[in-house]
């Protein structure tokens, strides 16, 4: 192991606003603790220190929630002085966060440009399907809270990305969404898909994303990513991004393109960790750092199992000619599971009808990538 990523919910599942579908909610309320609470000054401590423990050449720390920015910016100073005073071999240390960006100011901002970080800002496109579900708990859209916060990032001058969750509505306003990402300055992109809750039968909630509508979607959004690139406008959307990668013959950076899980350590701020954050649950629950070394975590009995049971490959995919680019998708996206093993991808018709409309495109892409072109 040369590197290592945490992603730490520094505030647990607490969030200010109340997205309809929040698929972290849905596993906070099942599992025997809901709420972990802030984390604590000891906890990071212990956290940082567990960390250089490994004696790596790299380091990524994410932040994520829930709503991260609740546990404090002063939490998040903390943070990053203890790594400058722990990093005593000058390993490389890369920062992100994920945020819904209503609490970001101007003193964020400054920080978070000090520290180098890359922020996400969760955000579904134009005012009136952004704030279709993400709402507060009086169920006031926050569009306008979500801009103001990138806004005070784009003048301290930080990195920062769009993620925006595809639920059915988004799907069908593929070009709306895009175009709007792009005015409004976003040139970094992930689109990520809806999640229903874990262990339901996918597609039963108004806002599940169907696989028909969501092969529409790649196919528009990957139409005009291509366009603007060819008009001298170049955008960053992560799938695309490693797809073009792994054409040229790179590892996919994005561990759901794997085709086996490549576990992460997600730290809760009990200092509970888990091996993804799509599974932070009582079952998947590695051990604490309060009574384990991250190295005999990511060893673990558990660990191995969460590993090896997302290797199996159905059938179909092993005969399909999409496979190279495609391998089966993320764990998630394959519950619930059949026998002990991931079902086929939910997506795999999706999976298909795009491969089949850009793969040779993407596989002649992949012969002129350059990695340094990306936004």
């Amino acid at each position: 192991m040369l590197s290592a990523s945490f992603l730490i919910k520094p505030a647990s599942g607490a969030c200010n606003l109340a997205c309809r579908y929040c698929f972290y909610r849905d596993l906070t309320e099942n599992r025997e603790t809901a709420d972990f609470g802030r984390m604590s000054d000891e906890t990071a401590a212990l956290l940082v220190d567990r960390a250089f423990e490994l004696d790596l050449e790299s380091y990524s720390f994410g932040f994520q929630g829930g709503e991260p920015t609740l546990a404090g910016l002063g939490f998040f100073q903390y943070f990053a002085a203890l790594v400058r005073e722990r990093n005593t071999k000058g390993a490389r240390v890369a920062y992100a966060l994920q945020t819904n960006g209503t609490l970001l100011n101007a003193d964020w901002a400054r920080f978070l440009k000090a520290e180098n970080f890359l922020v996400g800002i969760s955000i579904d496109g134009p005012r009136m399907l952004h704030d279709a579900f993400r709402v507060t708990r009086d169920d006031v859209g926050t569009y306008n809270r979500v801009m103001a916060g990138a806004e005070a990032l784009r003048v301290a001058g930080v990195p920062t990305n769009a993620l925006c969750v595809v639920d059915a509505a988004t799907a069908d306003n593929a070009e709306l969404v895009y175009r709007h990402l792009r005015k409004k300055g976003f040139d970094w992109i992930q689109f990520i898909p809806c999640l229903d809750p874990l262990g339901e039968e996918p597609g039963g909630r108004s806002w599940s994303l169907q696989s028909a509508a969501y092969a529409r979607f790649l196919k528009i959004t990957f139409d005009l990513w291509v366009e603007d690139g060819r008009m001298g406008k170049p955008a960053s959307i992560r799938w695309f991004d490693n797809l073009v990668g792994m054409a040229a013959g790179f590892a996919p950076e994005n561990c759901g393109m794997a085709g086996r899980c490549t576990p992460y350590f997600t730290v809760e701020a009990d200092g509970s960790v888990y091996p993804c954050d799509f599974y932070v649950t009582d079952e998947w629950r590695l051990g604490n750092l309060r009574t384990n070394s991250l190295a005999e975590m990511a060893d673990c009995e558990t660990a191995r199992r969460f590993t090896s049971v997302s290797s199996y490959m159905d059938k179909k995919c092993e005969s399909c000619f999409a496979a190279p680019l495609c391998r089966g998708g993320c764990r998630r996206d394959r519950e619930p599971f059949a026998d002990g093993r991931p079902s086929l991808n939910r997506y795999c018709e999706a999976f298909l009808d795009f491969f089949s409309y850009a793969g040779e495109r993407i596989l002649e892409m992949g012969k002129g990538y350059d990695s340094a072109k990306i936004p």
